[in-house]
This record gives C-alpha cells, structure tokens and sequence, in this order.
C-alpha cells in the first residue's frame, strides 16, 4: 500500500546521485518563521503543552504561503493548495482535493490513477524520536478498502532507501505503510479502534516514530487523536529519515476517490508536541 509516487520520485533521485527527493531546501532546525506559537518547549517533565516547542524542525500555520515547503513531486489528479477557505487559525491552511473516478483496476486503463498530494520539507536526520502533530479537518472518511495518507517519513540515501506512512480507514482508526525494507516489517492497521477519528471537524492528529537506539533497524510508531493514544504500531522499520511530508489522498483509489481536507498548524519536533 506504499505512496508509489513517492517511491518514483525517490527513486530518480537516487538514479541523479541525490540525497534529498525533495528539492533542495536544506533540515529547518527549528525555524519558527510561520510558527504556532513557536518558542515554547513542552511543560514540566517534558510533558506536551500543544505549543510548538523551541527544539521543533517545523512550526508551520500556513500563514505565510508555501514557505519552502516543495510541492510538484506528489501531486496525482488532485490540487494542493494554501488557501483560507477553511482554517483552524489565522489566514491560512494547507487544501487537498482529490478527483473523483480514479480507479487503479482493471490494471492498465490508466497511466496514474492515484489521487494523492503532499508537501515536503528536509529534516534533520532521525536518530531515536520524532513526533509529528497536525490538526486535519476531513470531509469524509476514507473510502472503503481504500487508506487516506497524511504524513510520509522516507530516507533517499542509498543503502538506507526507504520510508514508512500514516494512513486514516474509513472506520476512523489508522494504518502504518511500512516500506522500508527492513526485513520482517510491513503493512499494519488498527485492530483496537477505541481511539477513532471522525469527518466534519478539526481533529489533532499526533504520530511518534520511537527506536531506542540510532542504529536499531526497528522500532515502533504511535498514532494518537485529540491527546489519547489510538494505536501502537509495533515492529516498524527504520532508517535514518530526512524528509517529512504531510498532506492527504489516496495511493490505491477504487473509483470513489472524491475528497477534500484541510491541515493546519503542523508541527515536527523531537519531542511530543500535543494538542492545544
């Protein structure tokens, strides 16, 4: 179920000599230059303060436009854009659409049928955590056997090629794409769906990336809705990550592909951020 359009994009600049597929902005070590509410570090005990903390490597409002952020690489019959036509704070919010009646079977009758568009930024080299948080307005769940992408974590270099995925089912729970090609990892889903998400309102949506150390090859990765913890996805695999993408669509649409989302106040850090 990976972000194939990712994957071929990757994969030609890996046929350039390239160590970034994203353009050449180099990590925003903390720049806070769109932030939301930029320069305030997590509470006492590291506890998360929904702020975005001075350590973060992104605090982005969209207010600002694109702000450095690369988009012509995954855009797939569907338009990303910055727009107020829904935010949950200030002028701005990323916009995905994606088109209707893409449908990858029967295999062959079209060239790309993806529906899917993100925006992507470089980042410091993962080491043992990263914590993702935005806040996503859906206007629908995802299409039956059919996963929604919001964020992509992958590393281009050669050796250490591959990325992983959070991805939104239509029963509100999640799945993690695993194509890092570390052995004995894969494709993974939410089985306990406590913890869901829901269409028609502003969610907080949080991922965790966790290794205990640099060098280990798996890990784990955790998906939390509104502060609560949804799932814990175990056995995930990892490489040194230096590109983070956030935005939304479908890789594996099933002719039902029509969607439309807003994401706002996007944040990355090595610590957990939370939610407001």
């Amino acid at each position: 179920m990976r972000s194939t359009s990712a994957l071929a994009l990757m994969m030609a600049s890996l046929a350039f000599g390239a160590l970034s597929a994203c353009g050449d902005d180099k990590p925003t070590g903390g720049d806070a230059d769109a932030g939301t509410d930029a320069g305030t570090d997590a509470g006492p005990g590291g506890e998360p303060t929904g702020k975005c903390p001075a350590s973060a490597y992104i605090c982005e409002s969209f207010d600002n436009g694109q702000n450095g952020w690369k988009t012509p690489d995954e855009e797939h019959n569907a338009t990303i854009t910055i727009d107020g036509s829904r935010t949950r704070s200030g002028s701005g919010a990323l916009h995905v659409v994606t088109e209707a009646g893409h449908n990858e079977f029967p295999l062959g009758e079209e060239a790309d049928p993806q529906t899917i568009a993100h925006l992507r930024k470089d980042i410091p080299t993962f080491g043992t955590e990263l914590y993702a948080r935005a806040y996503v307005y859906l206007n629908r769940a995802a299409p039956q056997d059919v996963m929604g992408t919001y964020f992509i974590l992958f590393s281009p270099k050669e050796g250490n090629f591959g990325g992983i995925e959070l991805q939104g089912m239509i029963n509100g729970g999640f799945a993690l794409d695993d194509w890092s090609g570390i052995e004995g990892t894969g494709w993974n889903y939410q089985d306990e769906l406590g913890v869901t998400t829901s269409p028609n309102r502003w969610t907080c949506i949080e991922w965790a990336v966790k290794r205990t150390k640099a060098t280990d090859t798996t890990g784990r990765a955790q998906v939390y809705v509104d502060g609560s913890l949804a799932f814990d996805f175990p056995n995930v695999g990892m490489r040194p990550f230096t590109n983070f993408a956030v935005g939304y669509g479908f890789v594996h649409p099933h002719g039902d592909s029509a969607s439309e989302t807003w994401i706002d106040d996007v944040a990355v850090a090595p610590v957990r951020i939370g939610c407001e």
